[in-house]
């Protein structure tokens, strides 16, 4: 069996891409849209504010995954942690690292602290970028809670 046989569930679900290269972005996006994702580009950092903003009230969750950029994610902490404050649940989706070696020295603190449920290379490749979809296939409790016939069914 392919992965693209093991990852049918995938059709329909979100993922955001938070990416600054927009060559990488799309060529990634066009990737995981074969398998029947939807890809949310937050290729900056006012456009993951304003998504984080967005979500720190809100009561369920929106995206299965989200790729994120070291520095990206040293932009982003301060905000982060405060929408996580207010609101868990938003720490609930996992956040996937997308670094080079060299890159994640700088993020060392934030891997320490598990804030990365994966970490992959950057640029990414497909290999692993099966590998991590793959692995989120083994959270059965989360293939049905993000999309809205799931929500209204609870």
């Amino acid at each position: 069996m392919s992965y693209k046989d093991e990852l049918i569930w995938l059709k329909g679900k979100k993922v955001a891409f938070c990416e600054p290269d927009l060559v990488l972005f799309e060529k990634v996006k066009d990737f995981l849209n074969h398998y029947g994702l939807e890809v949310i580009g937050l290729n900056s950092i006012e456009s993951m504010l304003a998504d984080l903003e967005s979500r720190r009230y809100s009561t369920h969750r929106i995206y299965m995954a989200v790729f994120v950029t070291p520095d990206l994610a040293i932009d982003l902490e301060a905000c982060w942690l405060d929408v996580v404050r207010v609101n868990p649940g938003v720490a609930q989706t996992p956040l996937i690292l997308m670094a080079s070696p060299e890159e994640t020295l700088p993020v060392s603190d934030f891997i320490d602290k598990g804030y990365f449920k994966f970490q992959i290379d950057r640029p990414v490749k497909a290999t692993q970028l099966l590998r991590v979809l793959h692995r989120l296939n083994r959270w059965k409790a989360l293939r049905g809670d993000l999309t809205p016939d799931a929500i209204l069914a609870k």
